[in-house]
């Protein structure tokens, strides 16, 4: 599609799997921007794509999910978005912390853009109702793999932020409190005592 017979890569993409999305998705030009841009700490520079990897922790949508956070500027939109797609059509193999992760990563990915197109809150708000779906199962595998205070979750968080912003402050409470009785890390009696400040207040001037 992009030109003649690409050198199929080694590395991560191969040994999870992704060649041909690899090839069949971004130019040559996008591959070496994606290859140059992904530098985790830890790995080789060009661990996407080069190595005979015969072992590897995680999912093809965890390292899809990660992969994604390299690339939120403006002019990476394109890339995230697209990686953020595959990651979701590989989603029912990914463990449940990998797919909370896919969640997360969607969200942040889309929402900085939710000014410029229409779909990317749209997007951003699905991820959010996607990952809140699954927050209970979350939890657990949470305090069974990290026991201790469970961390943020960007879903609520994202979710409440949306509705307070919207005027909708009685489902920016309600998630508030799922998310408090869950055990999630936040500060959700703060946003929780704000919005019904609001709403009341809202209450009182409607009339």
């Amino acid at each position: 599609m992009f030109g003649q017979s690409p050198k199929p890569p080694a590395g991560l993409i191969k040994y999870f799997g992704l060649t041909d999305w690899w090839l069949r998705t971004f130019t040559e030009e996008e591959r070496k921007r994606i290859v140059s841009t992904f530098q985790p700490l830890g790995a080789s520079p060009d661990s996407l794509v080069v190595g005979d990897i015969t072992q590897a922790s995680g999912t093809p949508a965890g390292l899809l999910s990660a992969l994604a956070g390299w690339f939120r500027k403006r002019e990476d939109k394109s890339i995230a978005f697209r990686i953020i797609e595959k990651a979701e059509e590989l989603a029912p193999q990914a463990d449940v912390l990998d797919r909370h992760f896919l969640y997360q990563a969607k969200i942040q990915t889309y929402y900085p853009f939710r000014d410029e197109h229409d779909i990317a809150l749209r997007r951003a708000i699905e991820a959010c109702e996607q990952q809140i779906k699954m927050s209970s199962e979350a939890a657990a595998a949470f305090r069974e793999k990290y026991p201790g205070e469970l961390p943020a979750h960007v879903g609520y968080q994202q979710l409440a932020i949306i509705r307070e912003k919207q005027g909708d402050f009685e489902s920016a409470i309600n998630l508030s409190q799922k998310a408090c009785e869950e055990g999630w890390s936040g500060d959700w009696k703060n946003r929780i005592e704000r919005c019904k400040k609001k709403a009341a207040k809202q209450a009182t001037t409607s009339y």
